[in-house]
């Protein structure tokens, strides 16, 4: 039987919602005078407008940086806005969920042989209140906080256990060049989840949503008849 792993990330990919990077938004504002609109144009940049300050940014989060920094606001105090968000997120959820069909998913992933890695550069506090919450407590094999992807991704595809390559390893986020583009270099299988088709970046397959990805994942994972990993 081949070996398989799959890797996913967090926010954008596991944890839906716009919620976090609102919370961001609105405790930046705070930082700068000419910030006082961020938090209400995020949300529209989150809902799909386009808005030439957040050109090229594939999430909310990181929207807010950009529009920061360019403000002049230190990255320190960027990063204890951030922090804030996620303790909102762990104590309350900030309306996120998980794609439906997720946990099913993975646990039939899971029987069938499938190793899963939950892979996130967001810190490691709270992080399993939120799976919880997420009804995802118990649904991974490894969870890796803080993993400095997308450099930190080499070094978890070395630890696998067996060789990288299309049928045996697949990556799935949001943003490309933290989540897809090590493990593509690496010969991985890889998933980008784009709502608005704005991130640069050439993925294996390309959708809008989680939950348009599962008969992908599990074609890859030879639960369902074949289909080649270069197409959807």
């Amino acid at each position: 039987m081949t070996e398989r792993s799959l890797i996913l990330d967090f926010d954008g990919t596991v944890c839906v919602g716009h919620g976090p990077a609102l919370v961001y938004a609105r405790q930046a504002a705070g930082l700068h005078p000419d910030l006082a609109d961020l938090a209400e144009r995020v949300e529209r940049y989150c809902g799909g407008e386009a808005m030439e300050e957040f050109e090229g940014a594939p999430d909310g989060y990181i929207a807010v940086q950009r529009r920061a920094t360019t403000q002049g606001v230190p990255i320190s105090a960027l990063q204890a806005a951030f922090m804030e968000a996620r303790r909102q997120l762990a104590d309350t959820g900030l309306d996120t969920r998980a794609p439906e069909g997720l946990r099913p998913l993975l646990d039939e992933l899971r029987a069938a042989g499938t190793r899963l890695l939950l892979v996130t550069n967001a810190p490691p506090h709270g992080l399993d209140r939120m799976l919880v919450r997420l009804g995802l407590d118990g649904a991974f094999d490894e969870v890796i906080a803080d993993a400095g992807k997308p450099a930190g991704l080499g070094a978890i595809l070395d630890g696998l256990g067996h060789p990288v390559a299309k049928d045996t390893v697949l990556s799935v986020g949001d943003i490309f060049l933290n989540d897809l583009s090590v493990p593509l270099e690496r010969g991985a299988s890889t998933a980008l989840i784009d709502p608005f088709d704005r991130v640069e970046g050439d993925p294996d397959v390309r959708a809008r949503s989680f939950e348009e990805l599962i008969p992908f994942i599990r074609s890859w994972a030879g639960l369902d008849a074949a289909r080649p990993v270069t197409s959807l």
